[in-house]
């Protein structure tokens, strides 16, 4: 039986080491899963720590992909890539790498008793995901909000955490 690819969007984090290169050599490491395909990602931006305190700012980004795999076994993937990049959840809040799985269609998870909840239950309030989100995506409605990532993003107060755009872009696709 073969399983339908869905369309999925990952949070991309990092705040320790070589930040920016964390983040591209996660989206590498996915490509090469065949049940993985990353189509493109945002910008990356230097983001302002939130709910965690330390000085040491993030890069953050948003990638998007299509997938044959579930919610579930995506979430694992992307774990195993967080740890094959020294991600220790045990070690405290900086990180090298962070992924989170953003969003993914036709799927709605709340409640779970494994952990996994489908959009992720915070990114209505969070800058860093919704400013690179919103330029992948901007019309794309979310339940529960229902609403367009931009609605979201707009609905943010300006005195926010600050989230300001660097150079550079991934724009290399998976042949």
């Amino acid at each position: 039986m073969t399983r339908a690819w869905k369309r999925a969007y990952i949070g991309l984090g990092a705040n320790l080491g070589k930040r920016r290169e964390n983040c591209t050599k996660a989206l590498e490491i996915l490509s090469v899963d065949l049940n993985i395909e990353v189509l493109r990602c945002s910008r990356w931006y230097e983001t302002e720590p939130v709910d965690i305190d330390t000085p040491r700012w993030f890069i953050n980004g948003v990638a998007e992909i299509e997938t044959a795999l579930g919610p579930r076994d995506l979430v694992y993937e992307l774990s195993e890539v967080e740890k094959s990049l020294g991600r220790d959840r045990s070690a405290g809040r900086d990180r090298p790498i962070d992924l989170d799985l953003l969003y993914m269609d036709g799927v709605f998870i709340r409640g779970s008793n494994q952990g996994i909840q489908v959009p992720h239950p915070r990114l209505s309030s969070r800058r860093f995901v919704l400013v690179p989100w919103s330029e992948l995506a901007p019309d794309l409605i979310l339940r529960p909000w229902g609403k367009r990532v931009s609605e979201l993003l707009g609905d943010l107060p300006e005195d926010g955490p600050t989230v300001r755009e660097l150079e550079g872009r991934l724009t290399k696709r998976r042949a």
